[in-house]
C-alpha cells in the first residue's frame, strides 16, 4: 500500500518559520487535507474555515456527548487524553476552551462578566506606564527587545493585575506557561508533552494557593469575583476556577506576546506602512487588525467532528476525527482579500479569523487590543523607522507564532 504523501509537516522548521507557503499550495490543491502523521484533517480556506467555528456538527470537545471508546475511530487521540499525562487531563476538564454546551455556556458567561468594557479600560493607564518605562529604559541602554523588554512583562502585568496575581509571581507563571501550552502543537514529542504535564500539575497547585488566600482574604480582582460568583444559584467549585484562572493567564498573554512581535517584524519588513500610520494616526486600530490577519499569533484550532455527516468543500469527513481549522491559511486566502500577501494597512474591510469564532470567539480580544494600541502607538511616536539588529528568534513550534526575541533599534 502507497504511503499517503505528507504535503504538509508542521513538525519541519522550515514550515514553522514560514508556512503561507504551505498553505498557499494546500488551498490550491487539497483545501481539506488529512495529515497521515497526526491524523488531523486540515482545513485551509477562509470560507470553509470560517462556516466550520459555528457548525454544530463539530465541537472543541466530545465527551459531553460519548466516551473515547464509542466515538474514537479515525486515531486521532489528542495527548491528554494519555493516561501517562493526567495532571494535563484535570486541567483540560474545565478548560473554557475545551467545554461544549451546557457548561461553557454557563462558565463562559461569569468570565464575560468580568471582562466588561470598562474593565479592560482600566488597564490602559497600567499598559502606557509599563510601555513607556520600557521605552525609556531601552534608549538609555541602547538596547530593546520588543518581544522580551515589553511585550512580554507588558501582556503579563496586564493579565495578571486583572486576575490578583502579584508581581512576584509572574517571572514563574510565564515559564509554566510556555510549558503547558506545548501540549497544543499538532504532533508534540514526548518531551514536550511531559513537561506540558509537569507545567500543568505545577501551575494547578500554585492557582490552589492563590485561591485558599483569596477565599480567607477577598480582593478587589478577577478571582475573587469567579469565587463569589454562582451559576444556577450554585458556586464554582475549585477545579472550576483552577482551569479558568490558568487558561486567562495563558491565553491573556501568550497571544498578545505574539501577535506584538509579530506585528513589529511586519512594520520593519513594510517601511512605507509604518511611514503611513506615523504620518495619520487613525490609522492605528486598522493596522492593528492588518497585523492580525497578515502574521496571526495562532496559527490553527482544533475541533472534532460530532456528526457522521460532516463535509467541507466537497470532503468528507468521519465521526471522530479532528479537524484543523488553519487561522494562518484563511487569514491569506486571495478568494476573501485582493494581494492577501502583502502587508497593507488600509484595506477595504480587515476583518480576520485570528481570534476564533462562534462561542469560543477569543474573549481577550479587546485586551489583546488595547495592548496593541498602547505598544504600536508608543512606538510610532517614539520611532521614525524600525530596525530589527541581528539575533531576531522566532519561537520553536507551529501552533503559537511569534517571537522570542526580537531587538530593534531604540532610538533613530
Amino acid at each position: 500500500m502507497t504511503e499517503p504523501e505528507l504535503l504538509f509537516d508542521p513538525t519541519d522548521p522550515t514550515v514553522a518559520l514560514d508556512p503561507f507557503p504551505a498553505y498557499a499550495r494546500l488551498r490550491e490543491t487539497h483545501p481539506v487535507w488529512r495529515s497521515p502523521a497526526s491524523g488531523i484533517w486540515f482545513v485551509t480556506r477562509h470560507a470553509d474555515v470560517h462556516a466550520s467555528w459555528r457548525d454544530k456538527r463539530l465541537g472543541s470537545s466530545f465527551s459531553h456527548r460519548y466516551t473515547a471508546e464509542e466515538f474514537l475511530t479515525d486515531g486521532a487521540l489528542p495527548p491528554w487524553y494519555d493516561a501517562r499525562y493526567p495532571d494535563f487531563a484535570a486541567f483540560e476538564r474545565w478548560d473554557l476552551i475545551s467545554l461544549e454546551p451546557p457548561d461553557h455556556t454557563k462558565l463562559r458567561r461569569l468570565v464575560v462578566e468580568a471582562f466588561t468594557p470598562r474593565t479592560i479600560e482600566r488597564q490602559r493607564p497600567i499598559a502606557q506606564r509599563l510601555v513607556a518605562e520600557r521605552l525609556a529604559a531601552g534608549r538609555e541602554s541602547g538596547s530593546l527587545d520588543v518581544a522580551r523588554d515589553v511585550a512580554e512583562p507588558l501582556s503579563l502585568a496586564i493579565i495578571c493585575d486583572l486576575i490578583g496575581v502579584p508581581p512576584s509571581d509572574r517571572a514563574a507563571i510565564l515559564a509554566l506557561s510556555h510549558d503547558v501550552v506545548g501540549m497544543y502543537e499538532p504532533q508534540p514529542p514526548d518531551e514536550k508533552k511531559a513537561r506540558a504535564n509537569d507545567a500543568a500539575r505545577e501551575f494547578m497547585q500554585y492557582t490552589a494557593g492563590l485561591i485558599a488566600e483569596r477565599r480567607r482574604a477577598p480582593a478587589d480582582d478577577l478571582l475573587s469575583g469567579l469565587l463569589d460568583a454562582t451559576i444556577d444559584g450554585e458556586r464554582l467549585d475549585d477545579a472550576q476556577v483552577t482551569s479558568t484562572v490558568m487558561l486567562l493567564l495563558m491565553a491573556g498573554h501568550e497571544a498578545s506576546v505574539n501577535a506584538a512581535g509579530n506585528g513589529v517584524a511586519a512594520f520593519a519588513a513594510h517601511p512605507e506602512q509604518w511611514d503611513l500610520l506615523r504620518s495619520d494616526g487613525s490609522l492605528l486600530k486598522p493596522a492593528i487588525e492588518e497585523t492580525l490577519r497578515f502574521d496571526p499569533p495562532l496559527q490553527f484550532f482544533q475541533r472534532w467532528v460530532l456528526e457522521h455527516d460532516f463535509e467541507v468543500a466537497g470532503t468528507s469527513v468521519p465521526r471522530g476525527a479532528r479537524v484543523g481549522l488553519m487561522i494562518g491559511s484563511a487569514n491569506r486566502d486571495p478568494r476573501r482579500y485582493p494581494e492577501p500577501d502583502v502587508f497593507r494597512i488600509v484595506r477595504g474591510d480587515a476583518s480576520h479569523l485570528s481570534f476564533g469564532g462562534g462561542i469560543h470567539f477569543c474573549l481577550g480580544a479587546p485586551l489583546a487590543r488595547l495592548e496593541l494600541e498602547v505598544l504600536f502607538g508608543a512606538l510610532a511616536e517614539a520611532l521614525p523607522r524600525i530596525e530589527v539588529l541581528p539575533g531576531a528568534v522566532r519561537r520553536p513550534g507551529f501552533q503559537f507564532r511569534g517571537y522570542s526575541s526580537l531587538p530593534i533599534a531604540p532610538t533613530a
